[in-house]
């Protein structure tokens, strides 16, 4: 070989040497999530209801049945007014025959006996009057009891005066000194009531956001209701509200319209909001740009994925799972279901499955409560010797809630590390991405999703994964994310079908198809925008090339044995 050819051959061998340790520390299970990039506490364990004078309370009165029927509301007003109104009218009716609304002054009626009843009620309205009569200070003297009141799933319906110290911060034409600290019992909100003209209120609420940008703003009009259950978002009335995010450098405001709950449109998109989706996008704002505009190279340095398109598992895969673990001499499993309820029974099927096979150890971890997933040691001690995880089906924002940014998520990561494996099917199929695709809790039909596209838990990078792909005709979806983030590659995963990732490569079995979008590619007019593979084939994540293409062999089979059927006939 001469000096010249040397030259060239060396400088090719360097290249792919950079190449390959760049691949291999960059994108390779680093731990770069905060836990403080995500909402500590994620809903309300009971229900706000704001009062802005909403003179029709049909809509609303069936919810109002079913909390109040039977019970004792306590209401507690500064002026003693007549109680005669819309409200008093529908908490009467609510009530019915069993149960009584009982009237007490605010300003009368001693602390510790406001303290009191706040403790032992489940149902509590607060009136202010025409007047801000009702401070803020008065109410931080109850601060504990409200909080607790909530906590216990008891229900607080303020009017639009009262309403307005509830939030994160207090406008400063609420308070003489200028903004300041509410309770936050609407957490990260300022809530802007009896507003009019909706664009005065959004450019009212976004001078007010800029300096507070994790901060939700929301504009309520008169002859309306808002109601927080939960984390969940629903208004009543004849008009609409609007929320306001703050923008920065290219992100421009977001500023969306929530119509009001009608029998027509109930559960709706448009009449229906997720407060954590938006507080977690308030937050996103204020982070460098997600996803990264340079392309990641997808690469498992160590151990393996198992990712499956939901609606069954391709036959042999759990087993092949269990061998990835180290096999069924060594293998200590987890399983962590995707479920939005704080309790889930332990007994799981699948850890019932890892039992029959004979597995060295089979435990099912689940929590709502980042705190736990944090730093609760006992809960966190079976990831620590774990060889393989497997994530359940459901809906991929309950595991972003739990556990992103975390202590578990980082034990989660040091198990591929380790060279064990994770899997999951459906849900856990896409958390397993960087990206979090199909993530929004309003509803399963948009593919992105502000606010949790930041959220997978990201033991592979540059992709995003969605699943039950042909079943549910979601192929103009990834076209929708691929030219929003043509960085990415997309992977959509039919039913009953999985990839096996070890280093770059990912192995195609089962069923259906696995289809790659690639936009680093030129799309045909009259051409699919992916590759469909088939069982048997294989693709390289990082190159975006196809490897082995089953297709015309499993074609020329599935003629023969057509042919062959037709023969028998």
């Amino acid at each position: 070989m001469n000096f010249t050819a040397w030259s060239r051959w060396g400088t090719r061998l360097v290249s792919t040497f950079v190449v390959l340790l760049w691949v291999s520390t960059a994108d390779a299970q680093r731990f770069d999530e905060q836990f403080s990039h995500w909402p500590l506490d994620l809903t309300i364990t009971g229900r706000i209801i704001v009062d802005n004078g909403i003179q029709d309370w049909g809509d609303l009165q069936p919810v109002l049945d079913r909390i109040a029927m039977n019970k004792t509301i306590a209401c507690f007003r500064h002026e003693m007014v007549s109680p005669t109104n819309p409200l008093a009218d529908a908490l009467t009716t609510a009530v019915g025959e069993e149960g009584q609304v009982q009237i007490e002054s605010f300003i009368e009626l001693p602390l510790d006996e406001l303290k009191a009843a706040l403790s032992s009620a489940s149902f509590v309205v607060i009136q202010s009057g025409d007047k801000q009569s009702v401070d803020l200070e008065s109410l931080r003297k109850l601060e504990p009891e409200l909080k607790q009141f909530l906590t216990k799933g008891g229900t607080l319906i303020v009017d639009s005066m009262t309403a307005r110290l509830l939030g994160k911060i207090v406008l400063p034409n609420v308070l003489a000194n200028g903004n300041g600290a509410g309770l936050n019992l609407m957490p990260d909100c300022v809530l802007m009531c009896d507003c009019g003209d909706v664009d005065y209120t959004k450019d009212d609420l976004l001078k007010v956001l800029i300096p507070q940008p994790r901060t939700v703003g929301i504009g309520l009009q008169r002859d309306m209701a808002l109601m927080l259950s939960g984390r969940k978002v629903t208004c009543y009335g004849s008009r609409r509200t609007v929320f306001v995010l703050a923008g920065r450098d290219q992100v421009p405001p977001r500023i969306e319209m929530l119509l009001p709950s009608k029998a027509d449109r109930q559960g709706s998109v448009e009449s229906l909001l997720d407060l954590t989706e938006w507080r977690r996008d308030a937050i996103d704002r204020t982070l460098e740009p997600f996803p990264s505009a340079d392309t990641e190279t997808p690469f498992v340095e160590k151990g393996a994925l198992v990712i499956v398109g939901g609606g069954g598992m391709p036959r042999g895969l759990m087993d092949r799972f269990v061998e990835l673990a180290g096999g069924k001499e060594d293998a200590r499993l987890v399983y962590i279901p995707c479920a939005e309820e704080i309790d889930v029974s332990g007994d799981r099927s699948t850890v019932r499955e890892w039992a029959a096979l004979g597995v060295k150890q089979a435990t099912s971890l689940h929590t709502k409560d980042r705190q736990q997933a944090n730093g609760d040691e006992d809960f966190l001690a079976p990831l620590k010797e774990a060889t393989g995880i497997w994530f359940g089906g459901g809906r991929q924002w309950n595991l972003a809630d739990s556990y992103y940014g975390t202590k578990a998520h980082r034990l989660m990561k040091e198990v591929l590390h380790r060279g064990g494996v994770i899997g999951g099917s459906s849900a856990g199929a896409s958390i397993q991405a960087r990206y979090l695709a199909r993530a929004t809790p309003i509803g399963n039909t948009s593919i992105m999703a502000p606010g949790y596209e930041r959220g997978g838990l990201g033991f592979i990078s540059g992709v995003a994964i969605d699943q039950h792909f042909s079943q549910r005709k979601r192929h103009q979806d990834m076209t929708q994310l691929m030219s929003r983030h043509p960085q990415l590659l997309g992977i959509g995963l039919d039913e009953a079908t999985a990839i096996i990732v070890q280093k770059s490569k990912a192995d195609v079995v089962g069923k259906g198809r696995v289809h790659f979008y690639d936009r680093q590619r030129p799309v045909q007019d009259d051409q699919p925008d992916y590759v469909a593979l088939p069982t048997g084939s294989s693709y390289d994540l990082a190159q975006r090339a196809i490897l082995v293409d089953t297709t015309k062999s499993l074609e020329e089979k599935e003629a023969e044995q057509k042919a062959e059927k037709s023969g028998e006939k």
